[in-house]
C-alpha cells in the first residue's frame, strides 16, 4: 500500500465520469380512507424541508409479550433508518412497564410519517424478536396519521420456544376508484412482510393470535398508506379486503448546493421509496438501497446541482444525498453525524433549496482509491468496491475515468478504532467474482487525519478466467430446422435485487447465441408448516420488475415464457417434508397454487408472453398418479383431476398463449398427469446419468443420451402426440455426465444444479462443454423434437463455478454454435 498526501479538495471533470386446514372468518378492513386531495396547480419554493413539516402526533407503542417478563428483562423499541440501512443510524428507546406482560413507549412524529421499527429484549445481550420461520424480524411498519395507540404481539424471542397458537391474514387489495386489483403493495403485520400479486392478493402465514396492526404500503407512494387492526385467532384465516386511494403525482425539484470537497463527482439521492433505490429486500450488510437504482443529480454550475422527481402527494419521503449509497459517502452534518431528511410530499409542485454541509467524517480525511483493471485480464462489465462495516455491505460502482482506470474517494463514515476492509468486484455479487492477489495483503486501510491515496492494479480474479473463443466446440453436421424451432434459455429461479440492474444486459448477451426464447422462472415458496404458497421479498420479483424484464426482452426480438417455480425457504429437500397430507390440507394448498398460477397467467397476458409453463418437479405429488420425493404415492384427493381441469380453464380465460407441461427424465420418467391432452406441449428436463464416473468420453455420453431419448423420451411423444422440447442443465463439474446421481441416488432433484448443490465438487467447465457437444447431435437428429432449452442460466453474473449456468463458460460457445446453425 502506498500512502501520500493529496489535496483535500478534489475536482474531476464530469466528462470523464460515466454516470452511469382451516376455519375462515371474514374481516373487511375499513379505515380513515378519505378521497385524495386534488393537485394544487401552483408551485412554491422553499429553502428548507422543515418549512413543509406537518403537525406533530403522539404515538403510544404497546408491546405485549408471549409470557410474563422476569424482573431482569428490559425491552426496547428500535426506530430504524431504512435509508442508512437497518443496522445504522437507529434510535433505541427503552420501554416502560405497564404490567408483567406489557411495556410501552410514547413517541412523537410528523403527521403522515411511515415508521419502521422493531422490538428488542435485553438480558446480557440484545435479543431480537423472531417470526414463525425462526428468522429475526427485519422491521414492522406503522402509519402515524393521527395521535394514536397501538399494541404489537411478539411471536417469540431468539432462543425461546415458539408459540403454537397462530392464524393467518389473507386477502386482496383493490383500487378504490377503479375497483381493479393493485399489485406490489407491501403488506406488514406482526413483524412479517409480503406483497400483493398481480391479482392484488396476499397471504401472511403464522401470526400469533391477538390484535395486530396491518399496514398496506405502496412502495412508490402511488397509493395512500392504509392500516387497520386485524384480529387473528388460532387456526383461522382472517380475510381482509382493502380499498386504497390513488394519490396525485406532483413534481418535486431539489436545488442543491454541494460542499467544495469533491467537485465533479456524481451525486445521487438515496431514499426510502423505490424511485430512490429502495429495493425493500435484504441486501448485504442489512442495506435496503441499491446504488445503481438511485437517480443522479444534474450539475448546473460549479458546486450546484438539481434533480426533478415525479412523486405522489402524501408520500413520507426519507432521503439523503450521497456519493455512494445510503450508508457510505452520504452527507454529514457539521458534527459528523448522518443526515437523513424527511419530507411529507405536498399536494402541489414544489421546489426546495438545500445545502449539503459536508461529505467528510468528523475528524478524518478522505481515502482515494485509484485502480487499473487491464482489459486482457479482467471480466467484462462494471467494476465495484465493497466495504465492510462489521459485515460486507452492498458494493458501490467505481467511477470510470477511461482507459480501464477507475476512481473512488471515500469520505465517510470513517473510524480509526476499526481498520477499514475493502475489496474489488466485477459485478454486484461480490462473493462470486473478486479481485485477487493484487490486494491479498493490502485490503485494509486505517483512517487518519491526513488524506490517503491507494493505487492498485487488479489483474487476477477469484472465480473467473477467460477462455479462448470456440476452443471446446466439436464440429458436427447440423440439420435444417424450421424458423419456429425453439432455441431457449431458461433463466435460473434464484432471483434477487441485482436482476433489476444486471439481468437486462445479461439477457442482451444471449441475442448473440441466436436463441429465440427466454424463460423467466419466478419463485414462490412453500413453508413445510403451511399449505400456503407465498412470494418472498427480494427473491420473488415484483410484478413491475418482471414486467420490465419481459418488455425489454421482447424489445430485443426474443420471445418469452414464464415458468412459475415452487421452492422451499430452507433446503430443496424439505419442499415436501411430509409424505402425507389431509384432504383439507390439499384443498387449501391447491387453492393457493391456483392463485399462484393465475397471478402469472394474468401477467403473461398483460406482457404478451408467448408461453406459460406448468408442472415441474415441485408439483409431482399434486396430481392423481403423482409421487412424493421419497417415492410414495401421492395422497391427493380424487377430486384433484377436477381441480386441475378448472385451473386450466381459468388459465385459458386469462391467457391466450401456449400452455406447456413441464416434466423430468432422470433414471426413469416422471409420471404424466391424466389431463396432459388439455395442454399444448411438453417440456422435458433431462438430468439423467449418461456415463459411468471417470469414464465421460464423447462416445460414452452420446450412447447414454441416445438410450435416454429412445427408451424414455420417445415414448412420451408416441403416447401423447404432443410437441416435445428437451431441456438441459448439466453442471460444470468433474463427472458432470453422472447427472442427477451427483446429488442423490434417488434422483429427486429438479434438473438444475445450483451453486450450493455442487459447491463441494471439483469444477470442470470442459466436461460440461463435452456433455453438450455429445448430446446436441442426438437431439437435433430426431425430427419429432421441436426445440432445445438450456436451463439455469444466470444473466446477472459471470462466475467460474460448478452450477448449470453457462455464463462465461466454454459450453456457451457450444450452444451458440448449434443455435446459430439450427435454421431453415
Amino acid at each position: 500500500m502506498t500512502e501520500k498526501k493529496i489535496n483535500h479538495r478534489i475536482t474531476i471533470p464530469t466528462s470523464l465520469i460515466s454516470l452511469c386446514l382451516f376455519i375462515t372468518s371474514l374481516l373487511i378492513l375499513y379505515g380513515c380512507n378519505l378521497p385524495a386531495k386534488s393537485k394544487d396547480s401552483h408551485q412554491e419554493d422553499y429553502s428548507n424541508v422543515g418549512d413543509l413539516a406537518t403537525p406533530p402526533v403522539d404515538i403510544t407503542f404497546n408491546l405485549r409479550l408471549p409470557s410474563a417478563a422476569s424482573k431482569e428483562d428490559k425491552y426496547y423499541i428500535e426506530i430504524l433508518d431504512v435509508v442508512s440501512g437497518l443496522a445504522h443510524n437507529n434510535k433505541l428507546i427503552e420501554l416502560t412497564k405497564s404490567n408483567d406482560q406489557e411495556f410501552k413507549a410514547e413517541l412523537t412524529f410528523q403527521s403522515g410519517s411511515v415508521i419502521y421499527y422493531r422490538y428488542l429484549k435485553s438480558e446480557d445481550t440484545i435479543i431480537p424478536e423472531m417470526t414463525i420461520n425462526q428468522q429475526p424480524v427485519k422491521y414492522r411498519i406503522y402509519y402515524a396519521a393521527n395521535t394514536a395507540s397501538l399494541t404489537d404481539q411478539v411471536y417469540s424471542w431468539q432462543g425461546d420456544a415458539p408459540q403454537t397458537k397462530t392464524g393467518n391474514l389473507i386477502g386482496s387489495v383493490i383500487d378504490q376508484a377503479t375497483n381493479q386489483p393493485i399489485p406490489d403493495i407491501l403488506v406488514s403485520a406482526g413483524g412479517q412482510r409480503t406483497f400483493t400479486d398481480t391479482n392484488g392478493q396476499f397471504v401472511l402465514f403464522g401470526l400469533p393470535e391477538g390484535l395486530h396492526n396491518a399496514v398496506f404500503y405502496a412502495m412508490d407512494g402511488q397509493f395512500r398508506t392504509y392500516q387497520q387492526g386485524a384480529l387473528i385467532s388460532a387456526q383461522t384465516n382472517t380475510v381482509a379486503e382493502v380499498h386504497m386511494v390513488a394519490m396525485n403525482q406532483v413534481n418535486v425539484t431539489f436545488n442543491v448546493e454541494g460542499p467544495s470537497e469533491a467537485i465533479g463527482v456524481p451525486i445521487y439521492i438515496a431514499g426510502n421509496i423505490s424511485q430512490l433505490g429502495n429495493t425493500f429486500s435484504d441486501l448485504p450488510g442489512s442495506m435496503l438501497v441499491k446504488p445503481k437504482l438511485m437517480p443522479s443529480l444534474s450539475a448546473r454550475e460549479e458546486g450546484n446541482y438539481s434533480i426533478n422527481l415525479q412523486l405522489y402527494s402524501e408520500t413520507d419521503l426519507r432521503f439523503k444525498f450521497t456519493l455512494g449509497d445510503g450508508f457510505w459517502n452520504t452527507e454529514q452534518n457539521q458534527s459528523g453525524e448522518f443526515v437523513t431528511r424527511q419530507l411529507i410530499v405536498p399536494a402541489q409542485d414544489v421546489t426546495i433549496n438545500l445545502d449539503i454541509d459536508t461529505w467528510l467524517a468528523n475528524k478524518f480525511k478522505p481515502i482515494t482509491f485509484q485502480v487499473l483493471f487491464p482489459p486482457a485480464s479482467s471480466p467484462p462489465g462494471g467494476k465495484y468496491i465493497q466495504f465492510k462495516a462489521s459485515t460486507w455491505t452492498e458494493p458501490i460502482p467505481l467511477w470510470p475515468l477511461g482507459d480501464s482506470q477507475y476512481l473512488y474517494i471515500l469520505f465517510s463514515p470513517l473510524d480509526d478504532s476499526q481498520p477499514l476492509e475493502y475489496r474489488f468486484c466485477s459485478n454486484e455479487k461480490c462473493e462470486f467474482v473478486l479481485g485477487a492477489d493484487s490486494i491479498s495483503e493490502e485490503a485494509v486501510v486505517v483512517p487518519t487525519n491526513e488524506p490517503q491515496e491507494i493505487s492498485l492494479t487488479i489483474d487476477n480474479w477469484v472465480n473467473w478466467q477467460a477462455f479462448p473463443k470456440n476452443e471446446d466446440i466439436v464440429q458436427a453436421y447440423i440439420p435444417a430446422k424450421p424458423n419456429d424451432y425453439a432455441k431457449i434459455f431458461e433463466l435460473t429461479p434464484q432471483m434477487d435485487a441485482s436482476w433489476q440492474t444486471e439481468a437486462t444486459k445479461g439477457i442482451g448477451n444471449l441475442v448473440n447465441t441466436q436463441a429465440n426464447t427466454i424463460i423467466f422462472s419466478p419463485p414462490w415458496f412453500l413453508n413445510p408448516q403451511s399449505p400456503f404458497l407465498q412470494p418472498t421479498i427480494g427473491v420473488s420479483p415484483f410484478s413491475t420488475v418482471l414486467t420490465s424484464l419481459i418488455d425489454s426482452t421482447h424489445a430485443k426480438g426474443l420471445s418469452c415464457g414464464i415458468f412459475p417455480q415452487i421452492s422451499s425457504p430452507h433446503q430443496q429437500g424439505t419442499l415436501w417434508e411430509n409424505s402425507s397430507n389431509s384432504a383439507t390440507w390439499w384443498e387449501v394448498w391447491f387453492n393457493s397454487y391456483h392463485q399462484f398460477i393465475i397471478n402469472y397467467a394474468k401477467l403473461a397476458e398483460m406482457t404478451e408472453t408467448e408461453r406459460l409453463y406448468l408442472g415441474g418437479n415441485a408439483v409431482l405429488p399434486a396430481f392423481s398418479n403423482g409421487v412424493y420425493p421419497n417415492g410414495t404415492d401421492s395422497d391427493i384427493p380424487d377430486e384433484s383431476s377436477q381441480w386441475w381441469t378448472a385451473l386450466i380453464a381459468d388459465i385459458r380465460n386469462e391467457y391466450q398463449g401456449a400452455l406447456i407441461w413441464v416434466t423430468g427424465a432422470h433414471q426413469t420418467m416422471d409420471p404424466l398427469p391424466d389431463f396432459i391432452s388439455e395442454l399444448d406441449g411438453i417440456y422435458i428436463s433431462i438430468d439423467s446419468p449418461l456415463a459411468p464416473a471417470d469414464a465421460s468420453s464423447f462416445d460414452a455420453i452420446a450412447t447414454g443420451f441416445t438410450n435416454v431419448i429412445d427408451s424414455l423420451i420417445y415414448e412420451v411423444n408416441r403416447s401423447t402426440g404432443q410437441p416435445i422440447t428437451i431441456a438441459l442443465a448439466y453442471p460444470s463439474v468433474t463427472n458432470a455426465a453422472q447427472g442427477c446421481l451427483l446429488l442423490s441416488e434417488k434422483c429427486t432433484n429438479d434438473g438444475i444444479f445450483q451453486m450450493d448443490d455442487v459447491a463441494e465438487l471439483p469444477i470442470d467447465v470442459h466436461e460440461q462443454a463435452l456433455v453438450y457437444n455429445a448430446i446436441l447431435p442426438i437431439i437435433t437428429s430426431r425430427p419429432w423434437i421441436t426445440g432445445i432449452s438450456i436451463r439455469g442460466y444466470d444473466p446477472t453474473t459471470i462466475s467460474l463455478d460448478g452450477s448449470s449456468s453457462l455464463a462465461g463458460k466454454p459450453a456457451l460457445d457450444v450452444i451458440e454454435y448449434w443455435f446459430t446453425g439450427l435454421g431453415p
